[in-house]
């Protein structure tokens, strides 16, 4: 499911940020590596962003439901581990 969402992306059916978001909401925080290995860095650049930016008390966004506060630091932490510091460097 996750290759076939990421070629939406990649054929431009879908944004990175909403590739992004569909993918938070995928990640088991026990095991984010599941979800997050699959994607290319500018879709955990995507993640990474709107972790940084994430409000668990509510967001404003088209996509409906926001992803839970325990998959956002599941892949915020995934993401730090891997070295890969994309917004945080800015």
């Amino acid at each position: 499911m996750i290759r076939e969402l990421v070629k939406r992306y990649e054929t431009g059916a879908m944004t990175a940020h909403h590739l992004a978001v569909q993918c938070l909401h995928m990640v088991d925080p026990e095991e984010p590596d599941l979800v997050l290995a699959q994607l290319p860095d500018d879709i955990l650049a995507a993640i990474d962003k709107f972790a940084v930016e994430y409000d668990p008390r509510g967001m404003n966004t088209n996509f409906g439901v926001i992803p839970a506060q325990d998959q956002v630091t599941a892949a915020m932490k995934w993401i730090d581990a891997k070295g890969i510091n994309f917004a945080k460097s800015k």
